[in-house]
């Protein structure tokens, strides 16, 4: 299993996560579990860090 897990950094921006499906894939991450690593490192009331993985999500499909 592996352990990589998404942190945002300090401006709110997710950098962490793959920006493509080759590289998730080279990194042996299912798009559908990083997004959920993603969206469970954003706060509940912070739309953007949620619309932002929701973004990279839909790029890796």
């Amino acid at each position: 299993m592996n352990t990589w897990i998404p942190v945002p950094p300090s401006d709110g921006q997710i950098s962490d996560l793959p920006s493509s499906r080759s590289e998730a894939a080279g990194n042996n991450i299912d798009p559908m579990e990083a997004y959920f690593e993603c969206i469970t490192t954003c706060s509940l009331d912070d739309g953007e860090c949620i619309t932002s993985c929701t973004e990279v999500f839909r790029q890796n499909q």
